[in-house]
């Protein structure tokens, strides 16, 4: 009878895996064929495929002018944006399956189904390492939160793959804080890309690997960096230099938005001291945070991932919107407190949250508003982690609230 069950389900979940499958694929199909865009996509894929049939250098100029005639239509013109792959080859490896794809079409619509598995698994992530009981009109909500709020939206319009980078760092401290500590090194490995937006999460997870003397993490980064660059230059032995023209072509080519630019726009006087001040503001929050995290269990540890990454544009680094992905275990995490914690109050509060969060980045970006992406969102997000600090970065005082949030 046991045996007779167990069939039945493995046949429903292999039935309904390629039912949602097929469904997606259907959809990001027709999707991709009617809406323009996945300008973040095109590039490293091209760029893999130049290397891959071709053997041409993915930073090259042949490569970008094929970069551009897929996108502009013609090479690009003085001032247009050039488009120059800038991802590290040990990344770009990432692409050389998709790569073999030679219709964009195709390969876009393979890609998004990748985000979107990508986003639904950071979801479920998100809600095991804030202790968020698995009740699925919970998991409902969040998933539909995190697929429809506009950093999501714009992050898969454009191909950009920072939600694989979001899975890997909090899939990381997931695998650390269930003692696969090898893993954790290894996902953190796989995720050092756009360092502008997750390079402090690596320095604070360094901080406190070394203050628990988790070791094993840094033998996983360490084997799996080795690995990874170790093929890069095997493949292509020149490319290090290439790289780091392309990205500081395209960096002189568009200067994302600011803290500095949006305040320098603002008070032209002084603007940029302004900014200066926020960004010691924010760096002095960061050092105090993570001097409290040391010895801390992962608990504490995710909740200062989650305020790093918020706090990361205050500092003035740049950014674009489809960023803010690496922002949603922080969103849950101050809503699974606000829901387990404070009863029918915290349910409310946590609709009327994420309802306002929802409505403002969309309304943000509908009417091309760029300070509340790199001010007020951080700002906003900020405030509410610290709202909930107290119950997110310590356990249940009392056996009742373990069982509590069990269930």
């Amino acid at each position: 009878m046991r045996a007779a069950r167990n069939i039945f389900l493995g046949l429903f979940l292999l039935f309904f895996t390629i039912s949602v499958g097929g469904g997606l694929f259907w959809g990001n199909m027709n999707f991709v064929q009617r809406v323009p865009g996945g300008a973040d996509f095109i590039v490293p894929w091209k760029a893999a495929q130049s290397l891959m049939l071709n053997g041409d250098s993915p930073y090259g100029e042949n490569t970008s002018r094929s970069i551009q005639q897929i996108i502009y239509g013609h090479p690009a013109l003085p001032g247009q944006y050039p488009y120059r792959a800038s991802l590290p080859l040990n990344f770009l490896m990432l692409f050389f399956t998709l790569g073999w794809i030679r219709d964009l079409t195709l390969a876009r619509s393979i890609w998004m189904i990748v985000l979107e598995i990508a986003l639904a698994v950071l979801v479920f992530i998100s809600l095991r390492l804030a202790r968020w009981k698995l009740n699925w009109l919970f998991v409902l909500f969040a998933l539909f939160f995190s697929v429809f709020w506009m950093p999501s939206v714009s992050m898969l319009l454009s191909g950009n793959s920072i939600v694989l980078q979001a899975f890997l760092l909090f899939g990381a401290l997931r695998a650390i804080e269930l003692e696969a500590d090898e893993l954790g090194g290894a996902m953190a490995a796989l995720a050092l890309v756009n360092i502008e937006a997750t390079g402090l999460v690596f320095i604070l997870l360094l901080v406190w690997v070394f203050s628990v003397q988790r070791w094993r993490v840094l033998y996983g980064f360490g084997m799996m960096l080795a690995i990874l660059v170790g093929i890069s230059f095997v493949l292509l032995s020149s490319w290090v230099l290439p790289f780091l023209g392309a990205v500081f072509g395209n960096w002189r080519a568009d200067a994302l938005p600011s803290t500095f630019s949006l305040f320098e726009g603002w008070f032209p006087g002084i603007g940029s001291r302004l900014a200066q001040i926020l960004a010691v503001g924010a760096l002095t929050v960061l050092f105090l945070e993570w001097r409290a995290v040391r010895q801390q269990d992962v608990r504490w540890l995710s909740w200062t991932a989650s305020l790093t990454v918020v706090v990361t544009p205050l500092l003035g680094f740049p950014s674009i919107p489809a960023w803010l992905v690496l922002t949603l275990p922080g969103v849950l995490l101050v809503v699974s407190v606000m829901v387990q914690r404070w009863g029918l109050l915290g349910i409310g509060s946590a609709v009327i949250v994420t309802l306002g969060l929802f409505l403002g980045l969309w309304g943000a970006q509908l009417s091309r508003t760029t300070a509340v992406f790199t001010l007020v969102y951080p700002l906003v997000l900020t405030l509410l982690l610290y709202w909930v600090r107290w119950w997110a970065v310590r356990p249940p005082r009392m056996w009742a609230d373990e069982i509590a949030l069990r269930g």
